[in-house]
């Protein structure tokens, strides 16, 4: 297997990946690693293991961000992963959930016809050229996501709504949550809140506005309790 370069690819646990994608963490493991003997992995895993732990990067994240929202709304595995699958080939790019050549109107019409192929109905309505429940849900992962020139994503707002200043980057904190345009990553904020108990102060000390401090806060609360 080809590592990626870990300063710049992120890199994230499984229970870490489960947290910021909203999914289980059985069921987060099982997309990265598979079932011994019954399910082969539904991604093709750029990291693999460090220490005694897998591993993914931020590519694998964008990755099952797509499988947890279509898992979400109802679609069977066997389909996401004829979908990914065949969108590889059709699209020619070995992580096309991961670029934005997959939200351009031909790569969602390929996705909505790969999935009428597999089974999923109300797809894709030839005549209106109007996207139903799989181009939503592709608009949806399109949000909050920022693309290079080439089309990669490289960076992304976890919980937009209630923490729009924390991003994931897989070239800043090794991918960690951080606050944009600071970069502080928002662990550093919630471990020193933990001792100081004022906001205020936890801002002054990181130069930061106190507001992305709450922000931090509130991202941290959300992701425990996705846990």
């Amino acid at each position: 297997m080809l590592h990626p370069d870990l300063l710049s690819a992120g890199i994230y646990t499984v229970p870490e990946a489960a947290r910021l994608v909203e999914a289980e963490q059985n069921e987060t493991r099982v997309w990265v690693e598979g079932r011994k003997g019954a399910q082969e992995p539904m991604i093709e895993n750029e990291v693999g293991r460090v220490g005694d732990k897998t591993a993914i990067s931020f590519t694998n994240l964008m990755e099952l961000r797509f499988i947890s929202m279509f898992v979400d709304a109802g679609l069977r595995l066997s389909a996401i992963r004829s979908i990914m699958e065949e969108a590889k080939d059709t699209l020619e790019h070995p992580h096309p959930f991961a670029t934005s050549t997959v939200f351009k109107t031909d790569g969602k019409r390929i996705v909505a016809q790969i999935a009428r192929k597999n089974g999923v109905p109300s797809i894709y309505d030839l005549k209106t050229r109007h996207y139903e429940m799989p181009g939503l849900i592709m608009n949806v992962l399109l949000k909050d996501v920022v693309f290079d020139p080439r089309g990669d994503a490289i960076s992304w707002k976890p919980r937009p709504k209630i923490a729009p200043s924390v991003i994931v980057h897989p070239a800043h904190s090794f991918g960690q949550p951080i606050l944009l345009k600071s970069f502080v990553p928002t662990a550093a904020i919630v471990k020193t809140y933990a001792a100081e108990r004022d906001s205020e102060i936890v801002a002054e000390m990181f130069e930061i506005p106190e507001a992305h401090v709450i922000e931090a806060l509130r991202f941290d609360e959300a992701l425990r309790g996705a846990a």
